[in-house]
């Protein structure tokens, strides 16, 4: 997949999603938001891909939404201003419901719409300086769109809190209201990274997507009927035997 504003590579089932517009603190602007929402679609798709690790190129994770472009958008029609914002949602959307495995790597600055984008993570891994903030506020506008993501992430409370507020805060508070799973110094990061992703390895595919799905509609699902289908189904057979049989089961074999 080529791009403009994003950069993907894989390796050994890996894809890595690298936001590359490291002049602008890989702030988004449209074609980014397109091309992301592109990407995890297609992603979501490929059986040949286990996991996604989503990162920021050069000093920053992501500042958020282009601030120009943002302020450009104010001499822009009702109707302009909401279809950009459809874009933004779409992205969310895409990143979240990708069925595989999704790790954040985070460092410099995550706000606004890098805060967001944290929020879609499964697994998020930060350097413990990094500067997280929910800054709309700040700018005269507010976290409309990320905020379903970021209640379901660190509660009603907390987002309550930093949403009015718009201050700053760092990894180890991103980790203790659980926005990020792990905190840790930058030169740390990508052996923790190779940990998760050896973990992460060892899950069946179906069942880890599967999860991802219940998840997000666990309130509508009959938990039951979840259960019975994944125990029926070849990767849950495959699983469950090779548990009895004491041998690794065939998706730790590709």
């Amino acid at each position: 997949m080529k791009f403009n504003t994003i950069n993907v590579d894989v390796n050994n089932s890996v894809a890595t999603v690298t936001l590359n517009r490291p002049h602008v603190r890989n702030a988004m602007n449209i074609l980014m938001m397109t091309e992301m929402t592109d990407c995890f679609n297609q992603l979501s798709k490929q059986s040949d891909i286990r996991i996604i690790i989503l990162r920021g190129k050069g000093k920053s994770f992501c500042a958020g939404a282009d601030i120009q472009h943002m302020k450009d958008s104010g001499t822009k029609s009702e109707q302009y201003n909401k279809s950009d914002s459809h874009l933004l949602a779409d992205m969310y959307y895409a990143v979240d419901h990708c069925t595989k495995p999704i790790v954040g790597i985070v460092q410099g600055h995550a706000f606004g719409g890098g805060f967001g984008l944290c929020n879609v993570c499964d697994i998020t891994i930060a350097d413990e300086n990094t500067i997280f903030a929910l800054s709309e506020v700040l700018i005269g506008i507010i976290p409309a769109v990320i905020g379903p993501y970021t209640v379901k992430k660190i509660g009603l409370s907390a987002f309550r809190a930093l949403g009015i507020s718009g201050e700053r805060f760092d990894g180890k508070y991103a980790e203790i209201i659980g926005l990020v799973q792990y905190a840790v110094p930058l030169n740390e990061i990508e052996d923790l990274l190779e940990s998760v992703i050896s973990q992460l390895k060892k899950g069946s595919p179906n069942a880890q997507s599967k999860f991802k799905d219940y998840i997000k509609n666990m309130d509508s699902l009959d938990a039951t009927d979840v259960i019975s289908e994944l125990r029926a189904s070849e990767e849950g057979q495959e699983g469950l035997a090779a548990f009895i049989e004491k041998r690794k089961p065939n998706w730790l074999n590709d």
